[in-house]
């Protein structure tokens, strides 16, 4: 699909968008909550912050016996993961603090798990965001021939285990995301089928 076929949404009153940000607010606004983040949050990210930079400088400058080094990787693992779910996911959307420059900083901590804050920044946010779910266009649910995420997709034998096979291929996700899809990016200037320097202005 090119850039110039990309879906059009009709301009409307009333959308279920709008209402369901008017409904989310009201829901906040009645339980007097701030829907941006409070102590608890701002602890976990500190936490998980220097805990991932404990095992990292133990792994890497303290050479631990086998045993040891494979539990920390898998502990590693996990931390990324949390970082990238708790804080760098909340910044990116501007909801980990109501003040800009600790969502930027929240936001980037993503290039320090290896990833590139900009790539993921037009992939998920204004890609997927925009054309959730939508063949062709969301990158998201775009997996080769491994996955069918969308019904007009398609169809192989192999599609009636994916949710048996799933799970070991959601554990590579990382793994290629940085020393695979990442680059593709950069070096094809495309996201999916959309030019990386007009997808911006185009969604916009």
């Amino acid at each position: 699909m090119s850039l110039y076929h990309l879906p059009k949404f009709p301009v409307v009153t009333k959308s279920l968008h709008a209402d369901l940000k008017k409904r989310v607010q009201e829901y906040f606004d009645q339980r007097g909550i701030n829907p941006t983040g409070n102590s608890g949050l701002f602890t976990k990210a500190i936490l998980l912050v220097s805990s991932f930079l404990l095992v990292y400088i133990h792994l890497l400058f303290f050479t631990p016996v086998n045993i040891l080094a494979i539990l920390e990787c898998f502990i590693l693992g996990g931390i990324i993961a949390a970082i990238g779910f708790n804080v760098m996911h909340d910044g990116s959307h501007g909801s980990f603090s109501e003040k800009k420059w600790l969502n930027r900083i929240a936001a980037s901590s993503i290039s320090m798990l290896g990833a590139n804050h900009f790539m993921w920044n037009m992939k998920h946010n204004m890609i997927h965001h925009t054309y959730t779910n939508i063949d062709g266009v969301d990158p998201d649910i775009e997996v080769a021939i491994l996955l069918r995420m969308a019904p007009t997709q398609k169809r192989t034998w192999l599609h009636q285990f994916q949710h048996v096979y799933f799970w070991f291929l959601y554990m590579l996700l990382y793994i290629v995301w940085l020393f695979a899809t990442d680059y593709n990016k950069y070096f094809s200037k495309k996201i999916g089928n959309i030019p990386l320097k007009k997808c911006l202005s185009a969604i916009i």
